[in-house]
């Protein structure tokens, strides 16, 4: 082992499908190795939680259902209800009345919600 590393394990099924995300991220001249790259997307993912627990440990996400996100605003100490408008294609804030405040923001950052963005027929854009 080296100093300064640790070896941890992965399934190979987990491998292959972060092999296959990496194939499509990268540029087809890059010679950046698996390593390198998923050396990187930890470094973003630990900054990710480190930056939410910093900054939004005020917002906390109750759950997904039907075409509500519930969330509790604990400085305002009050339940966010955000509604899923399938019809205009966004998030509505029922606290804020608006679709771009910080409860919405909060929202696109958990995955939850997005398998509830597509049950309610939200796509991806078409790459071009």
């Amino acid at each position: 082992m080296v100093k300064g590393y640790s070896s941890i394990s992965l399934k190979n099924t987990l491998v292959e499908r972060l092999e296959a995300i990496q194939a499509k991220e990268t540029d087809k001249h890059s010679e950046q190795k698996f390593a390198t790259w998923l050396t990187n997307i930890l470094y973003q993912l630990a900054d990710y939680h480190e930056t939410l627990n910093r900054y939004g440990p005020f917002l906390e996400f109750i759950d997904a259902r039907e075409n509500r996100i519930n969330l509790v605003d604990h400085r305002k100490n009050k339940p966010v209800m955000i509604y899923i408008n399938a019809d205009r294609k966004e998030l509505q804030c029922d606290l804020d009345n608006k679709s771009d405040c910080i409860h919405i923001g909060f929202c696109y950052a958990i995955p939850e919600v997005y398998k509830a963005l597509i049950d309610h027929g939200f796509r991806p854009p078409k790459k071009t």
